[in-house]
C-alpha cells in the first residue's frame, strides 16, 4: 500500500541493446545485424509493456532470450517484477 507521502515511480523510458552470437563483437551498435536486426531500442509509450511484449516474441533464430537488466538488485527490476505479478507470470 503507498502511504499518502509516498509516490510511485513510473518509467518513461525503457531502452535496451540486443545481440546475437553473430554481431556480439560489433563496436557500432546502430550497425545492425542480418540476423537479428537492429542493436538499439528505446520504448517510450508504454515502456514497461512494450519491453515485455519485445522480449517475448518469437525469434526464429535463437530457441531462448536472455535479458540482463542494469541495476536490477536495486529498484529498477521492481517494473518488470510488477508487470510479471499483473500477467500471473512465475519469475
Amino acid at each position: 500500500m503507498i502511504s499518502d507521502s509516498a509516490t510511485v515511480h513510473i518509467p518513461n523510458m525503457v531502452c535496451l541493446h540486443q545481440f546475437c552470437s553473430h554481431c556480439e563483437n560489433e563496436p557500432d551498435i546502430d550497425a545492425g545485424c542480418v540476423r537479428c536486426g537492429k542493436g538499439r531500442h528505446a520504448f517510450f509509450d508504454y515502456p514497461v509493456g512494450d519491453l515485455m511484449t519485445y522480449l517475448c516474441k518469437q525469434r526464429a533464430w535463437c530457441e531462448r532470450v536472455i535479458a540482463i537488466a542494469h541495476n536490477a538488485k536495486g529498484f529498477n527490476a521492481q517494473f518488470i517484477l510488477d508487470r510479471d505479478i499483473i500477467l500471473k507470470w512465475t519469475p
